[in-house]
């Protein structure tokens, strides 16, 4: 081969490389932004659904997704006022599976086999990633008021080390220790707050009785602020949160981080979008966006 052969060779070879980069470039590119969906304009107006005011979900998801209050509002969010609101997942998931245009969002935790939903990636990035990544994770918060007793301790002691196999089963593990011995000491937990963290606290607290026959716990699933609210009023023992604590209420509680959670955001089964962006739901949810046919670039 001569060199001019060799050298016009050389130049394709580089020609058709960097034209492959350049075309994996614009397939990253969009993956990062808003892909047009197919016959997504046939669902016509959105369904949204969202958690109620003092929800820790709500108040996790309006701030990751960039709709949380402006400070020009005494509303809690720039959630859209037309949206069906929810009092828990449960009731999240049941009216995004009987509505084929509806979108909603619930705790990762939540979502079960059974459940007739479908779960999309955000940004690109799939719920089940490992490496932290996923846009909308979060922290489950246990909180507490002055020094904890003997069996608040225990329970709190419980929670961060074999309570976290319990943990594992559907969340983020937070702590690898498993060796836990009981101090056997007596008397009732009241636990209240978060309807996300709920769950997983029942689970805790059949775990704990086991270890300490001595003791019970009660949970009362109400919403993140109320839990902090009672617990700061001493009127419970600990106050579940699904939401960080905002500044004066770290002020005057203390607090352990007992799980790590994603938020799911979910659509009928029917709905062919698989992924969506953080900017896509916030036009989603203030209203800017009314239409599923507006998400199609």
């Amino acid at each position: 081969m001569t060199k001019k052969k060799q050298f016009v060779g050389v130049c394709l070879l580089l020609a058709l490389g960097l034209s492959g980069c350049a075309e994996d470039a614009v397939k990253s590119d969009d993956l990062s932004a808003q892909q047009s969906v197919p016959g997504i304009e046939k669902l016509g107006a959105i369904t949204v659904v969202s958690r109620e005011e003092g929800s820790g979900t709500r108040g996790t998801f309006a701030a990751m997704a960039g709709f949380d209050n402006d400070g020009k509002s005494d509303k809690a969010d720039l959630t859209r006022d037309d949206a069906i609101i929810a009092e828990n997942a449960d009731e999240v998931l049941a009216q995004v599976e009987k509505d084929t245009a509806a979108i909603g969002y619930v705790s990762k935790g939540a979502v079960t086999q059974d459940s007739n939903v479908k779960i999309l990636s955000v940004n690109s990035i799939g719920i089940e990633t490992k490496n932290g990544g996923y846009p909308l994770s979060r922290s489950f918060y246990l909180a507490y008021n002055g020094k904890l007793s003997d069996l608040q301790q225990d329970f709190m002691t419980y929670i961060k080390s074999k309570g976290q196999a319990i943990v594992s089963e559907k969340y983020v593990a937070v702590s690898n220790s498993s060796s836990f011995l009981s101090n056997k000491a007596e008397g009732t937990l009241q636990i209240q707050g978060s309807t996300s963290v709920a769950p997983l606290m029942e689970e805790l607290a059949i775990g704990y009785e086991k270890e300490n026959s001595n003791a019970s716990v009660e949970v009362v699933a109400t919403d993140s602020t109320d839990g902090l609210n009672q617990v700061m009023q001493k009127k419970c023992d600990f106050g579940m949160s699904s939401r960080e604590l905002k500044d004066y209420e770290k002020e005057l509680l203390d607090y352990e981080t007992i799980a790590q959670d994603d938020v799911a955001v979910v659509v009928n089964k029917e709905n062919p979008i698989r992924n969506i962006t953080l900017e896509s739901l916030k036009k989603i949810y203030t209203g800017e966006w009314k239409e599923w046919k507006e998400l199609n670039p």
